[in-house]
């Protein structure tokens, strides 16, 4: 077939025509997007401190890579500083860093939220002021302590944070402890009495024999260990002067007259030229010029301090002890009597008592209280409640022990 120049021109027309409708399909593709740049992570890397000697300062240096951010705010109870660091989602130093130094007590670091990395500086009682100046690569925070202490800074809480549980520092208490002093014992059932029947003149005597237990001295010593904050233990010995006497009164049949009694009194604690013990029956009795009787008691307590502050103490406790002393009865008595035969013309020519010895467990009640003048010195009140009853064999009856001790005195603890 041959080309005429009509042929060659509609040729170039539909070319130049498919060239201007690819060119116009390529103008309407939208732009594919250039690959993502991969996002870069900020890294808190290390800690360092060092004390400046000269000016009295401790300088820390938190180094971070990358861009960040910081805020700072100050915690009570226990107080403490806090910068949080945004955005690190990474920590390369350590958690814990110990420096107890100008007022600081220990650095901590942890990754609050997942872009927010916390560095906490925990204060000690004394507070030291602070600066915080940012670096290119970190911050530079710097501690002093003023010469003249600084108004409290009013915390700054923020509202997202979860407030943390207070931290009350323990109180201080020595490790041993030595007490003594006087005190006053009150008992609780002061008085009872024991009869005895015996024939006289065919008719039936009585003597009654009536024990006093009167406010009595009593003088106290005691030696502890501090077991915790709270706990503490140890050993008392106590030495109660009782003064339990007895006092006798007799009911006498008159020797003539039928149904007619006279009464005579004696009293123990008085004076007699005619009076004796017998330390066991059976024995020969020893002549005496008065009666004393007494009990010692050896015992354990533990306190638990319930009120306690750098100055005072209140605590309380169980007592465990082991009392052992002496009590007197009447054993025998001799009377004479002359005409006519009246209670006046009665008179006790011998009395002899017999010494009854006792060992009793004797347990109780302890409360405490103390004030400290000096960290070693201190004052202390105690009421300490015993109970003991303990049996007279002579009497076939039981004197009561049962007791409350009121004892005040000085307490030194090392």
């Amino acid at each position: 077939m041959k080309l005429t120049k009509q042929h060659f021109r509609g040729i170039c027309f539909w070319l130049m025509l498919s060239a201007v409708l690819v060119s116009a399909v390529q103008a309407q593709k939208p732009p594919q997007p250039a690959a993502p740049a991969q996002a870069s992570v900020s890294v808190l890397k290390d800690i360092t401190y060092q004390k400046v000697e000269i000016a009295g300062q401790l300088q820390f240096i938190i180094k971070v890579e990358g861009p960040f951010l910081i805020e700072t705010f100050e915690l009570m109870a226990p107080r403490r500083l806090v910068i949080d660091f945004s955005p690190v989602s990474k920590i390369e130093a350590q958690p814990l860093y110990q420096v107890n130094d100008i007022g600081v007590l220990n650095v901590r670091t942890g990754q609050f939220q997942s872009s927010v990395a916390r560095v906490v500086f925990d204060m000690d009682v004394r507070v030291p002021s602070h600066s915080i100046t940012t670096l290119p690569d970190g911050v530079n925070v710097t501690f002093w302590q003023e010469a003249i202490p600084q108004p409290e800074v009013t915390p700054e809480v923020k509202p997202t944070l979860k407030p943390e549980q207070p931290q009350i520092p323990a109180v201080k208490r020595p490790s041993f402890f030595l007490r003594a002093g006087p005190g006053l014992t009150f008992f609780l059932k002061p008085t009872f009495t024991a009869s005895t029947e015996y024939q006289l003149y065919g008719e039936t005597a009585t003597i009654t024999e009536t024990f006093d237990q009167q406010l009595r001295p009593v003088f106290d010593f005691w030696m502890g260990k501090t077991l915790s904050s709270k706990w503490s233990a140890g050993l008392g010995a106590s030495l109660q002067l009782l003064g339990i006497l007895p006092s006798l009164e007799a009911s006498l049949p008159h020797p003539f007259i039928y149904n007619q009694y006279r009464t005579v009194t004696y009293k123990a604690g008085e004076s007699s030229s005619n009076m004796y013990v017998v330390s066991e029956a059976g024995t020969e009795p020893l002549l005496v010029t008065g009666l004393s009787s007494s009990m010692w008691t050896i015992y354990a307590f533990g306190l638990y301090s319930f009120v306690q502050t750098d100055e005072l103490d209140i605590s309380a406790g169980p007592v465990v002890g082991f009392s052992f002393g002496t009590l007197f009865s009447m054993a025998d008595l001799q009377i004479s009597e002359t005409p006519p035969y009246a209670s006046e013309n009665v008179s006790v020519d011998s009395v002899t008592f017999l010494e009854n010895k006792f060992f009793k467990i004797d347990p109780g009640l302890l409360i405490s209280g103390s004030y400290a003048f000096t960290p070693n010195l201190s004052v202390y009140l105690a009421l300490r409640l015993h109970y003991a009853d303990v049996m007279v064999e002579e009497l076939a009856r039981r004197s009561s022990l049962f007791r409350l001790n009121v004892l005040a005195g000085v307490q030194y603890g090392f």
